[in-house]
């Protein structure tokens, strides 16, 4: 194989990686919505489950023991579950779950992680 050859090769398998998996430019750019959110609501209270949409993404507070955890509802990227700050002191009406998931508007891995907290 030519030196030009195995240097394209390596390059392309580079931008691959690159490209992909949780340090991805689309993964870092739903982590960027989810903290800009965490920043802009850091000073409210929360009383239930709020849904806010930031730079295009659907985005679930949910209040807890340290004061809201923000859900991407349809992560589009590696990982597909992300939430801030990482707690699993929340809890989610079994009602706003079942509307969500009715609606088409939560992923999956939001569906499968949110189950394991549902109240009554």
């Amino acid at each position: 194989m030519k030196p030009f050859s195995l240097a394209l090769l390596v390059a392309l398998l580079a931008l691959i990686v690159a490209c992909s998996g949780p340090e991805s430019l689309g993964s870092k750019a739903e982590y960027a919505a989810l903290q800009g959110a965490e920043v802009t609501y850091r000073s409210q209270s929360i009383y239930g489950p709020e849904i806010h949409t930031a730079q295009g993404y659907e985005l679930l507070a949910l209040p807890t023991t340290e004061g809201r955890t923000w859900i991407m509802l349809k992560a589009e990227h590696d990982p597909y579950w992300k939430q801030m700050p990482q707690t699993d002191a929340f809890s989610i009406p079994k009602s706003l779950l079942d509307k969500l998931v009715r609606e088409n508007r939560a992923s999956p891995d939001a569906q499968r992680v949110l189950s394991s907290h549902v109240t009554k």
